[in-house]
This record gives C-alpha cells, sequence and structure tokens, in this order.
C-alpha cells in the first residue's frame, strides 16, 4: 500500500511540473484514464478521469474526478467534457485506455484510430478490456488507495510479481495490428466481489469482435508468445498430483508453406519452473521424481497449447507470431498464403513442449 501511495505522490508532483508552460494547472483536466462503454444511437459513453484541482494545486494528495458524455466520437465528448467542467482536457498524461468487451468492432476501431491522431498523447497508454461496464473500473477496489490509471500501471509494469506480462501499450498493439497476421493482445479486466481482476486476455483483429480466453487458457496464449515469467500450473503425474511455480517460457517457432499451399506451423516451447507442491507419494526429489514431474508439466501445458491455437484457428485470429515469422523467412511465401486469417485456420501447427526443473525444489 505504501508503495502505492509514493507512486501516486510523485506521479501528481510530476503532473504539478508539467503544466507550467500551458496555463495554470488547477485549470486543466489532466486526463489519466478514459473509459468507453456503448451508447445508444452508434454512440459512446465516454468517462474521463483526472487529478481534482485541489490535489494539484497543493502538489500533494491523490483526490479524483470523473466527467462523462456520450458523443459519435472522442473528440466530441472531450467538446462536450470541456463545456462541462470549463477546462481544457490535456491527454498528455493518459496512461489509460478501457474499452468495453461489448462496443461493436466499427466502433472500437474508430475510437482507436481517433485516439491514435492525438498529437499530445505519446501512445505509451495501456490498452485494455473491460467485462461488463468499464466506467466502474477506473476506480481500483475501494480498500486499496485511490489511484485510478495507475493502479492498472504498476499491474502491468509489474513483471516480476504476475505470472505473465499482460500489459499492452497502445503502440505496440497498432504495430501488431499492422503487421503480419493484424491480431494483437490486451488484458481483460473485470469486477468479481469488489475485486479488480486482471487475469483473462483477449485475442482481436480489426473489424472483429474481441476473442476471450479463460485465465487457464490465458496463461497458455501468453506462454506461446513468449511473455511468460512466473506461470503457476497444477497437473498430474504418475506419482501423483504436483505444481510447478515461477514458469518462464522461451519461445523459438517456424512456419513454411508445403504443398498444395497448406501451411506448417511449429512452435518449440522451453519451460523453466521450480517445483512448488511435489507428488504425495514422493518425499524426496530424486531424479527419477524430476523427471516425472517434468513430464507431467509438459503434457499438461501441451494440451493447454494445444486448446488455445484450436481456438484461436477457429476465429482466424494468430497472437502467437507465426506470421510473423513465416514472414521474416519467406516473404513472398507469407503473401502467396493469402488473407492469413483463412491460411491460419487450415494451417497444421506442431507443439514441442519441454520442461525443466531443478531437483532443488522450491525457491521463494
Amino acid at each position: 500500500m505504501k508503495r502505492l501511495a509514493a507512486f501516486g505522490a510523485a506521479a501528481l508532483l510530476a503532473l504539478a511540473g508539467c503544466g507550467r508552460s500551458g496555463g495554470p494547472i488547477d485549470q486543466r483536466a489532466l486526463t489519466l484514464a478514459i473509459a468507453a462503454d456503448p451508447a445508444q444511437g452508434g454512440s459512446n459513453h465516454f468517462t474521463m478521469l483526472a487529478p481534482s484541482p485541489e490535489s494539484l494545486s497543493s502538489g500533494g494528495g491523490n483526490e479524483f474526478y470523473e466527467v462523462a458524455a456520450t458523443a459519435a466520437t472522442l473528440g466530441g465528448a472531450i467538446s462536450s467534457m470541456e463545456d462541462a467542467t470549463s477546462r481544457d482536457v490535456y491527454l498528455g498524461q493518459l496512461r489509460l485506455v478501457l474499452l468495453n468487451l461489448a462496443l461493436a468492432p466499427g466502433q472500437r476501431d474508430a475510437l482507436l484510430a481517433e485516439e491514435a491522431r492525438f498529437g499530445e498523447t505519446d501512445h505509451t497508454e495501456w490498452l485494455a478490456f473491460a467485462e461488463g461496464k468499464a466506467a466502474p473500473l477506473l476506480q481500483p477496489p475501494s480498500e486499496e488507495e485511490r489511484l485510478p490509471a495507475y493502479f492498472y500501471d504498476i499491474q502491468f509494469n509489474c513483471r516480476n510479481c504476475q505470472s505473465a506480462d499482460r500489459g499492452m501499450p497502445v503502440w505496440q498493439a497498432d504495430a501488431e495490428l499492422a503487421g503480419p497476421g493484424a491480431t494483437t493482445v490486451a488484458p481483460v479486466i473485470s469486477l468479481r466481489q469488489g475485486q479488480v481482476e486482471v487475469d483473462r486476455v483477449a485475442a482481436w483483429r480489426r473489424g472483429r469482435p474481441p476473442l476471450v480466453f479463460t485465465p487457464q487458457e490465458s496463461l497458455a496464449v501468453m506462454a506461446l508468445r513468449g511473455r511468460m515469467g512466473k506461470g503457476t500450473l497444477t497437473f498430474p503425474t504418475v506419482l501423483g498430483e504436483a505444481s510447478v511455480r515461477s514458469m518462464r517460457a522461451q519461445v523459438s517457432r517456424r512456419a513454411e508453406v508445403g504443398p498444395h499451399g497448406l501451411l506448417h506451423l511449429t512452435a518449440r516451447v522451453d519451460l523453466t519452473g521450480e517445483v512448488m507442491r511435489s507428488p504425495k507419494r514422493v518425499l524426496r526429489l530424486t531424479p527419477a521424481a524430476t523427471a516425472a514431474v517434468e513430464s507431467g508439466c509438459a503434457t499438461a501445458m501441451a494440451q493447454l497449447l494445444t486448446t488455445v491455437v484450436a481456438k484461436a484457428q477457429a476465429a482466424g485470429s494468430d497472437p502467437f507470431y507465426f506470421a510473423r515469422a513465416l514472414y521474416l523467412r519467406d516473404p513472398e511465401a507469407y503473401r502467396a498464403a493469402g488473407p492469413w486469417q483463412d491460411a491460419f485456420r487450415r494451417a497444421q501447427v506442431r507443439l514441442d513442449v519441454h520442461v525443466r526443473v531443478p531437483e532443488k525444489g522450491i525457491i521463494v
């Protein structure tokens, strides 16, 4: 909690210094987060979160206020917000763009394209989806310090304290959508029993609704993307159930076009981790017991990876960088494959999973 409070105070002090050349800081609405929910008539309901004038003028505190407007465009909403607050909306400190999963793909794509044209933003802000209404998720749980957008900033930046690096800055999403495969991934945020959960991801491409994965599937997605750094998995072995923690994934991919234009895709996933719980019948991690744990973990992860690849193929979304692998190896073959979403649906995919755990057991 102290860490959150210190981060917020430092952020507000930084904000207080960057507005000196643009007029009094307490006369501007320094937007930290924007949430977009669907509204009637093809419009969106936008909610903006900004520090209160009192917090900025005193150089401390962490009080925030929200302003909402319904409009067909983000620019139209900003105009309404400026009229309502008598303050200029400034997006140079934007940290989060939160989109309702229910937004129509055309509205979502138009909104992101419009946001990309705002010259104040540097596009390092995080992009995320919200399950249900997005606006309430601008506030972290009531028992947490009130550091709205920075709650997610810390969540996505803390790669060493979460199972996978799910954070997706807008600039990276734009790059992946414009690159081979034209598919990207963003975290899905939900509110469950008063607690904010960030344990799922959604793959999406322009013009299509997001493909949401379960928490366990999401871990496999991030492993196949090479962005799992502290994963945990429980699985059966020949000696009984076991668990491995702190799993890291390294991935190598190969893509080629076979006879009749059929794609052959291969991914090798190398996992390392620590034994969190040995099988009940194992008193000591002997080489034989370790081999049984490694085999069970590899089998369980291979099954998970097979599930998420099949799910992604059915949707024609490739969040695993197979398209990039083929493009880098043979650009002409990539172009000859035709629309990637169709080629990926028909592709033959081979997954090789290798697991290594040290015999010394758990390290905390």
